[in-house]
């Protein structure tokens, strides 16, 4: 069957699912089906889905996976949708800061310099989104009209943010690499769901009066690769 279509394909049966779902990961179409669900069936289902699956192919191509870092002098680092070159000193105390389009790194002469580089860009990313998103959900929260319990700033591996039943907030430090943007966007995402604790239409209404290209901002998120 996977020979049938111009992408990688693959299809997976399993018995848990009752309906069929298509996901693209990595620039290949992944297909998730009932156990029982025929061949025929399977054809169809993906050809109908054919024009939203060369978006999300073409979506993906365009936004390739970054390469891995090795956190020296001259490498772009992004912070907030921008790009800031990074530029490793030497000092008596280590210290992160953006100064002229650069993202300075100062670390003692006698420290290990990968990992340190590393961990310091990483408690600076966390500082910076702790005010950016706590300023983002201070000033939305008025806008949607809720006011939520608390807000914290986490390390998620496959989610931007949360809404607990409680009220709690919390979201990925990793969104500060992105746009201004995307980030109002996921902050309102999860303001509403303060009043509408579910994805009905209801709570995509509700989001959509105040983002109305939520799906592009989803969209966006779904391809693009945040992380340093």
């Amino acid at each position: 069957m996977t020979e049938e279509f111009a992408y990688p394909l693959v299809v997976t049966r399993t018995r848990r699912q009752k309906t069929a779902s298509i996901r693209v990961v990595d620039g290949i179409v992944k297909v998730t089906v009932p156990r029982t669900l025929s061949d025929r069936h399977v054809r169809e289902f993906i050809w109908k889905s054919d024009a939203w699956i060369q978006k999300k192919l073409q979506l993906q191509a365009e936004c390739p996976v970054p390469q891995p870092k090795n956190f020296v002098s001259g490498e772009i680092f992004p912070f907030l949708g921008e790009p800031y070159r990074l530029r490793v000193v030497q000092g008596v105390t280590s210290s992160v800061n953006l100064q002229n389009n650069k993202l300075i790194v100062t670390v003692c002469e006698e420290a290990n310099g990968e990992p340190l580089i590393k961990s310091l860009l990483e408690n600076w990313y966390l500082t910076q989104a702790r005010d950016q998103l706590r300023a983002k959900t201070q000033r939305y929260a008025r806008t949607v009209g809720v006011t939520p319990a608390s807000v914290t700033v986490k390390s998620y591996k496959a989610r931007w943010g949360s809404c607990s039943v409680r009220g709690d907030l919390s979201f990925n430090w990793r969104l500060i690499l992105a746009p201004h943007h995307i980030v109002d966007y996921v902050v309102i995402h999860e303001l509403c769901h303060l009043l509408e604790h579910n994805h009905s239409p209801r709570f995509w209404q509700l989001v959509s009066r105040h983002v109305p290209g939520w799906k592009d901002c989803r969209a966006w998120l779904k391809v693009n690769h945040l992380s340093i």
